[in-house]
Parts: structure tokens; C-alpha cells; sequence
């Protein structure tokens, strides 16, 4: 099949670390991702080829008493990626990339949209005032076809 481009979304939830956009980070999940690939313009033929890159950044600052923060890429509200990291032994600011891909089935691609959502929680169990989210930012792009 044609190799098509299918989309391009961004969400840039916070492009600085400065205090407006600094947000606690909990043990509930805070979603700083969210972008719908439209996918209306891919042909029949094309639906079962849809290949989609996402990326994300973020950047942290955790108290050493808690371990671990989770990221977690949904499609449609399934977790399709999920990675655990570890936080620095001193309270340090840490900034963490990751790319994550999907083959997503013919019947999503067939609804016009794919609904992608990134979202970070901790493994604390109350906020502290010293576990923040600063930058942060999400994006997708698709294509489809296999030659």
C-alpha cells in the first residue's frame, strides 16, 4: 500500500519549570499528555498499516523518600506503555524522555480518531511539597502503508 502521512499532534502542557507551571506530583495519576490523531483520511487498504510514534518529556523533582514515578501512554484508555523509574539518591531535578510506538487495530483507525493520553504519578502516599512536575510535553505523529 502508499505510504501515507496521517497526523501530527502536540501537547504542551508546560514549556518551562518556572512556578506557574509546576504542578504536585501524587500518587494519582496527573495526565500531562492528551492528542487525538485523526485518522479519517487513512484509505481501507491503509487501516490495518497505521504506525504511530509518540514521545514525551518531562521534567521532576522528587523527595528521596519516595522511590519510584510511573509513566503511562493510554490508547483509547488502554495502557499501551508504561515505564518506572527510579529518583536520584539527593532531591534533584531529573529530566526523563521516553518514545513509546503503536500498531493500533483497524477498528480504532476505522473511527476517525485515536485518543492518546501520557500520564505520571508517584509511588508516595501523600503529596509533599517537594514532588513536582515542571516541563512537560507530548506528541504524536502516524503514518500508514507498508511501501
Amino acid at each position: 500500500m502508499t505510504i501515507q502521512f496521517v497526523d501530527l499532534r502536540l501537547s504542551n502542557q508546560a514549556a518551562s519549570d518556572a512556578t506557574p507551571a509546576v504542578i504536585p506530583l501524587a500518587a494519582t495519576p496527573l495526565v500531562f499528555g492528551d492528542i487525538g490523531i485523526q485518522t479519517a483520511g487513512v484509505s481501507a487498504e491503509n487501516q490495518g498499516n497505521v504506525r504511530v510514534l509518540l514521545t514525551g518529556f518531562l521534567k521532576v523533582e522528587n523527595n528521596p523518600l519516595f522511590n519510584t514515578n510511573t509513566v503511562n501512554v493510554r490508547r483509547n484508555g488502554t495502557i499501551i506503555f508504561t515505564t518506572t523509574f527510579g529518583v536520584a539518591i539527593s532531591r534533584e531535578n531529573e529530566a526523563f524522555g521516553f518514545t513509546a510506538v503503536d500498531i493500533p487495530p483497524p477498528a480504532a483507525v476505522a473511527t476517525g480518531q485515536i485518543q492518546y493520553t501520557a500520564e505520571i504519578f508517584t509511588n508516595a502516599a501523600a503529596t509533599d511539597p517537594f514532588n513536582n512536575v515542571q516541563a512537560r510535553n507530548f506528541s504524536g505523529v502516524a503514518a500508514a502503508g507498508n511501501s
